[in-house]
């Protein structure tokens, strides 16, 4: 009898452990659900401002080329400040760490969504190691740009940025570092200085589209892993 008593209360204490661990597993996919639908918002509006540098990198380059830098300035200015801004894409990885920094992954019952949940981290982290390149890049392309563009233009420029900070609740990307009033002249337009700038912001260019190709992805395989989620751990 003292067996049995014993038996028993082990089951009941392994059952009792289990319903706790069930009751994590969809705490955790719940919040991991809430996460991927924030990160698949911010890629969408990350990309957007990527796509708006892109077309930015084209018109520069076609000015270069179609030599458009010597009468209307306030176009060149206004492409070279706002490509070298950074975008950075952040996940809203808190309870992906979670899991990883706690053993938490253990309590994925289902495997399936396990592989997809560390697949969607291992990519994330590849476009993390793409964005440490594009700082090089950008890097390269500011030290060119010093020599070319006229610095009282870009602090007019930031201090236009700034005081619309103040006075706006949301400032759209575009809008950061607008136009100068002027066709103030470039500090140096020597041929060989802007075709440096050109092959500088094509080698951004490529790896920015690569960056953008790689965020689609990521918000294809969030959008998947939320569906697969919500249907094995029947959430709303």
């Amino acid at each position: 009898m003292l067996f049995l008593a014993v038996f028993c209360g082990f089951l009941a204490e392994y059952q009792l452990e289990h319903k706790i661990e069930k009751n994590r597993e969809k705490q955790f996919m719940r919040s991991i659900v809430e996460d991927l639908k924030a990160d698949t918002a911010a890629i969408a509006a990350h990309n957007r401002q990527r796509n708006d540098r892109l077309m930015m990198f084209d018109s520069l380059t076609s000015a270069i080329s179609e030599k458009r830098y010597y009468d209307n300035t306030r176009n060149f200015y206004y492409w070279g400040r706002n490509i070298s801004r950074r975008v950075i894409f952040f996940s809203a990885d808190g309870t992906m760490q979670q899991l990883k920094n706690s053993g938490g992954l253990r309590l994925i019952s289902n495997a399936a969504i396990a592989d997809k949940i560390i697949a969607y981290d291992v990519l994330y982290r590849t476009i993390l190691f793409q964005e440490e390149h594009e700082e090089t890049y950008l890097n390269e392309y500011r030290g060119v740009a010093a020599k070319i563009f006229d610095a009282d233009v870009f602090n007019k420029m930031l201090k236009e940025a700034m005081s619309k900070i103040h006075t706006a609740d949301q400032i759209s990307y575009t809008l950061l570092f607008q136009r100068p009033m002027d066709n103030t002249p470039l500090k140096d337009r020597s041929s060989l200085l802007l075709n440096e700038l050109a092959n500088k912001i094509n080698y951004w260019a490529a790896g920015s589209i690569r960056l953008l190709q790689l965020l689609e992805q990521l918000k294809k395989k969030a959008a998947e892993l939320i569906e697969t989620i919500k249907n094995e751990y029947h959430l709303n």
